[in-house]
């Protein structure tokens, strides 16, 4: 059985997930609850130590660009890809 739900989305998340709904040929709502299925699906490692790894990996360490990497990240409009 379904039920109704409302929320609140961002509009450019909405515009996105809008689009790619469109583009698969299916309603909004069979994209949002595929996506919510696969969500809760992910197994959830609560494990401090890859934390703590993942931390150190990410944050503690400098990531080497170039000034022209890091101009074209500061650039790049990530939700209209």
């Amino acid at each position: 059985m379904k039920r109704k739900v409302g929320t609140l989305l961002e509009e450019n998340v909405f515009r996105l997930a809008k689009r790619r709904a469109l583009e698969e040929a299916r309603s909004l709502s069979e994209l949002i609850q595929e996506a919510l299925i696969a969500y809760l699906n992910k197994k959830i490692t609560d494990d401090p130590k890859k934390r703590e790894e993942a931390y150190r990996m990410f944050c503690e360490q400098p990531m080497p660009l170039s000034p022209e990497q890091f101009d074209l990240i500061q650039k790049e409009d990530t939700w209209e890809q």
